[in-house]
């Protein structure tokens, strides 16, 4: 062939190449347009909630929306839309969002066809590594200590409520959560020291929770030496890497392929959680621990679980004490401090009321706070823990719908979906708490028989613990120490913020860390330095938690 012949015959074979990628671009654009028309438009199936669009087709954008943002994607999407009840496209699955009280209360009525435990069980391994094997173990049912027949997520949940529960087993939890508590409070306020008050938090609540839990061989203290290098770095305020790692990545842990790779350090970080209960485990260092932790092992062992499948389901726990109560009582101390009113009638409250029971002795000044009585007799204190839950809340609670079914008589929902419930777009419709429920008030659950303040008490309109037969049962032993904490932290201390160089500055109240899914209460985006100091006057008084007459000193 001459050479113009195989120039001009490359050529073609060129131009054909360009063409064939050309059309094939184009076919491709094609698919993924017609792809994009079908999922972004609003379905209008009769009867069916309507269905948000996305701008990335098949399903793939609102699931990358809740990898970036968490729950507060489903808050943005309901904002903008304004209605009670939508669904998302997600892969293959419908996702109901729900954002009507009433539709909330119509889901929590009927648990059989908008099941709980169902989901969990779905979630379960990938959030703990749990394999199938084990799984088939905790789903088969078998006669249960107490009476009837369930799985041991339904035991459980049983344990859970029972050992969590107004009663003996509570008390002594909280007896021991709180007096740990007393050895930190009692270090603080010495020659005006400085804190990061969020990381100096967080190690109070961490050890004084867990402890009250494991008890004395408490794998997160520093009890055990041998696995300080491995635990205790992880979460004490020097180090608090790890844990944060952990958490951070607990959604792509869930919804993310391959999360050893997409949610690498959350990965490692929760080997390493499992590593230290096991050792906790294998020392028996449960025999000494609180009756929820004892139980919770009878239950595992009972259902044929090895202890390296108890030690991955005990990370459920760790979730729960660690991620919600540390930020909860944060952001109170930081609306109390911040205003200086509500700190004085705070203050006045507690010194008036009962709980404030100074007496003087052989030379001796006590001070004791009455546990069981604070919620009931402080009201203002009460409803600023409140608020500081509705105000904060940012969880999403969940349900499997069991059966083909119509909700309230007029949403249609298939077998097999998803609804979720984000409690921060129920907390923030002035329908429920007033025109102002985008601020901050501290007094809005007071007692009131006004018209308006009966409004606010509607079965659906508070989602902080969540409800139904979700109800978050560590709810009593996370609001007696979290409001006995704030009752003496506020009447022994003074704080005020300070700038890098220890010069006082003005209050300013940090953004929330939102798009966490496993957190209800958001972390604050940033620590914030305080000077402490005891309060004059308090400094010769000796002070301790009392419970129903036995104090903790």
């Amino acid at each position: 062939m001459r050479q113009p012949e195989a120039d001009l015959w490359m050529m073609e074979i060129q131009v054909t190449q360009l063409l064939s990628f050309i059309s094939a671009v184009v076919s491709l654009t094609a698919i993924t347009f017609l792809a994009y028309r079908y999922s972004a438009r609003p379905h209008t199936v009769s009867g069916a909630p309507p269905v948000i669009p996305q701008i990335v087709p098949l399903g793939i954008g609102h699931l990358v929306g809740i990898l970036k943002h968490g729950f507060e994607y489903f808050e943005h999407l309901a904002e903008k839309n304004k209605l009670p009840i939508f669904t998302l496209k997600i892969l293959t699955k419908d996702v109901h969002i729900i954002n009507s009280p009433d539709l909330i209360v119509a889901v929590q009525k009927n648990p059989k066809v908008y099941n709980f435990a169902v989901f969990a069980k779905m979630m379960l391994p990938r959030l703990f590594d749990v394999d199938s094997m084990t799984m088939k173990l905790a789903s088969t049912s078998i006669e249960l200590p107490g009476g009837g027949i369930g799985d041991l997520i339904v035991e459980t949940n049983r344990i859970m409520h029972r050992c969590l529960g107004p009663g003996p087993s509570l008390e002594e939890m909280e007896r021991v959560a709180l007096t740990r508590m007393l050895q930190f409070f009692g270090e603080l306020g010495k020659d005006g020291a400085v804190i990061h008050l969020f990381a100096w938090l967080r190690t109070v609540m961490t050890v004084a929770s867990t402890e009250a839990i494991y008890g004395p061989q408490n794998p997160f203290s520093k009890r055990r030496p041998e696995l300080e290098q491995a635990l205790w770095q992880v979460y004490t305020t020097v180090d608090l890497q790890h844990f944060k790692d952990w958490e951070h990545d607990l959604t792509r842990l869930l919804l993310a392929p391959a999360p050893s790779i997409f949610a690498r350090k959350g990965f490692r970080a929760r080997s390493r959680f499992v590593d230290a209960m096991i050792d906790y485990l294998e020392w028996r260092g449960h025999e000494e621990g609180s009756e929820l932790v004892k139980a919770r092992y009878q239950a595992g062992i009972a259902y044929g679980l090895s202890i390296p499948d108890i030690a991955r389901f005990e990370i459920g726990s760790i979730i729960g004490v660690l991620v919600n109560s540390t930020p909860t009582l944060f952001w109170l101390l930081m609306h109390i401090y911040s205003d200086p009113q509500l700190l004085a009638e705070l203050r006045m409250e507690l010194s008036l009321g009962p709980m404030w029971n100074p007496i003087q002795m052989a030379g001796r000044k006590l001070c004791t706070i009455d546990v069981p009585t604070v919620r009931q007799t402080f009201p203002l204190l009460a409803s600023t823990y409140q608020e500081t839950l509705r105000f904060h809340t940012h969880n999403s609670s969940s349900r499997m719908v069991m059966q083909d079914t119509t909700l309230a008589k007029r949403y249609r929902l298939k077998a097999g979906s998803i609804i979720q419930i984000p409690g921060a777009t129920v907390h923030a419709l002035p329908s429920m708490w007033g025109e102002d429920a985008d601020q901050f008030n501290p007094r809005r659950f007071l007692k009131s028989t006004s018209e308006e303040d009966k409004r606010k008490q509607h079965p659906g309109a508070f989602r902080s613990f969540g409800g139904g037969v979700s109800l978050c049962p560590g709810r009593h032993f996370a609001t007696t120490e979290i409001c006995a904490a704030a009752a003496m932290f506020v009447s022994r201390f003074d704080i005020s913020p300070v700038d890098a160089e220890g010069k006082e500055v003005d209050w300013h109240i940090p953004l929330m860390e939102v798009g966490r899914i496993t957190s209800a209460i958001p972390l604050p985006k940033g620590d914030i330095k305080v000077k402490v100091g005891v309060r004059e006057h308090m400094a010769e008084w000796e002070w301790s938690f009392g419970f129903r007459g036995q104090d903790a000193k």
